[in-house]
């Protein structure tokens, strides 16, 4: 078979071409992303989307996943099949049965408590909103 030192020469060999092969490929891919993460189509249609997405429906059951504590994902469950998540302190408000609303063309979300008689409205695509409109200020 092979002698010891062959087998170090020819892993050598190999792991110099993965480096001079496979490093160029991810730096490109890297590079891609950003430009592609930072162009204004890119972030104009993720803005768009969640601008047009809209649900409705009422509070059937409240989860934490992964355990418990406020850096733990919250979601809300709703009776038409959305699982909506939310900031901690909402969850602590939100009871079962009261009613969540997102319009369409709206980046607000409404919350109706039911229990309490109240309404509390969160911007949900605040992010997105001024990230979009950063973007179109710089043309």
């Amino acid at each position: 078979m092979y002698s010891e030192e062959e087998l170090k020469n020819q892993e050598q060999k190999i792991v110099s071409v993965l480096w001079c092969v496979f490093m160029p490929i991810l730096f490109l891919s890297l590079i891609g992303l950003y430009f592609k993460e930072n162009s204004k189509e890119y972030i104009e249609r993720q803005y768009r989307e969640a601008n047009e997405y809209s649900f409705s429906g009422v509070v059937y059951e409240k989860k934490i996943e992964g355990g418990e504590g406020y850096r733990f994902p919250h979601y809300l469950f709703l009776n038409t099949g959305i699982r909506w998540r939310v900031n901690s302190l909402l969850y602590d408000k939100i009871q079962v049965g009261d009613s969540v609303v997102k319009k369409t063309k709206s980046d607000s979300v409404f919350y109706y408590m039911k229990k309490k008689n109240q309404i509390i409205i969160e911007d949900e695509n605040l992010y997105l909103r001024e990230k979009y409109f950063a973007k179109l200020k710089q043309e």
